[in-house]
């Protein structure tokens, strides 16, 4: 009986170190970038294929940026008023146009310079946002 309890036991333990390894919780960065890519995703391109995890790789920078900036404005003390004005420029209209990336394809680098879908605008806004605000909560 205790054989059969003690079996139990590291079964029930084993499986616990196993799920609990396949977990990546990864930074704040990480973890927007990958989902702005899959939810920025239109769905539909027979002649196009995109491979989501080195573009959500690449996008990490981008959004580490806006990370830091959240940081580096709770160090600097900003109200949450200018924390809500931060937040409300980043979701302007202004700001989107102003980002512009570069699109690699066959070895070359080419501007992007497509509109952005309003699927895609709405995916940016919030994890820019939420990037931002992870870096002014202190949340990795």
């Amino acid at each position: 009986m205790n054989g059969t309890r003690l079996a139990l036991a590291a079964s029930a333990l084993l499986s616990l170190f196993v799920l609990s390894g396949c977990t990546q919780p990864g930074t704040s960065a990480e973890r927007e970038s990958r989902h702005y890519v899959y939810a920025a995703d239109d769905g539909f391109d027979p002649n196009f294929r995109t491979n989501k995890a080195d573009t959500a790789r690449m996008m990490v920078p981008f959004f580490d940026q806006f990370w830091q900036a959240g940081k580096k404005d709770r160090d600097a003390g900003l109200t949450a008023e200018a924390v809500r004005q931060r937040v409300a420029s980043y979701t302007s209209d202004e700001f989107l146009a102003s980002v512009r990336g570069k699109t690699s394809f066959a070895g070359k680098d080419y501007d992007n310079n497509k509109s952005v879908s309003t699927q895609e605008r709405k995916a940016m806004i919030a994890a820019i946002t939420t990037t931002y605000m992870d870096g002014y909560q202190g949340r990795k």
